[in-house]
């Protein structure tokens, strides 16, 4: 796939998260542990898919880590103003913890392809 698509999917990535992001929390589960679970592994996951995409991009590793890691930063000084939503340092660092080790996971990956 070329650059400049791997741009638009991470500028659409980015927009869907905010969205996701920036509506009032709504709990979908009855179990707050289950909860918790699901919430903790979509940051992970989400600013994982993120950095992965800001490096296919042609960004380097540290510079799409670093940039995911700013976007949950941003995101969760947001989630302080949002009813239902809070600032939460843990989601922060699950949002930079994904993020290392998506594309600890591409690179080795890649590596044994080579």
């Amino acid at each position: 796939m070329k650059k400049t698509h791997w741009i638009i999917l991470s500028i659409l990535w980015a927009a869907l998260t905010w969205h996701l992001t920036s509506t009032p929390q709504v709990i979908v589960l009855d179990q707050p542990w289950f909860h918790s679970l699901m919430m903790m592994s979509a940051h992970f996951i989400f600013f994982g898919i993120q950095a992965v995409l800001l490096f296919l991009s042609s960004l380097r590793m540290g510079n799409s880590i670093a940039l995911s890691s700013i976007f949950g930063a941003l995101i969760e000084f947001n989630q302080a103003s949002i009813p239902g939503r809070t600032a939460d340092p843990l989601d922060w660092i699950l949002d930079t913890l994904g993020a290392l080790a998506f594309l600890l996971v591409l690179k080795k990956l890649q590596s044994s392809h080579t």
